[in-house]
């Protein structure tokens, strides 16, 4: 994980002619394991544009995969922010193991 920060982080810097830090100093990983824990983390995800103060909903922010996840379409999401969700079909049961 140290050498994708310190690569992306000395790439960006360049690019943008900037100094300064892209990462924050530590990390946590968790194993996505049920349906339930998948939906949770796609949540927290959404909403952190809201967090930082980028946006007052989630639904605001751009590139945003929210409007994915709630049925608009894949071809209406690429249009919309250039980027398209390739993801898992889920089963509907929130218990189930991934």
């Amino acid at each position: 994980m140290k050498s994708i920060k310190v690569a992306s982080t000395i790439a960006l810097q360049l690019d943008r002619e900037v100094s300064g830090e892209v990462w924050q100093g530590r990390f946590f990983d968790h194993a996505v394991r049920t349906v339930k824990d998948y939906m949770g983390t796609v949540e927290y995800i959404h909403l952190n544009p809201v967090r930082r103060g980028l946006v007052s909903r989630p639904q605001d922010w751009k590139w945003s995969s929210i409007h994915e996840y709630s049925g608009m379409a894949a071809h209406e999401q690429e249009r919309r922010c250039g980027l398209t969700i390739d993801r898992i079909t889920l089963p509907a049961e929130q218990g189930t193991r991934l």
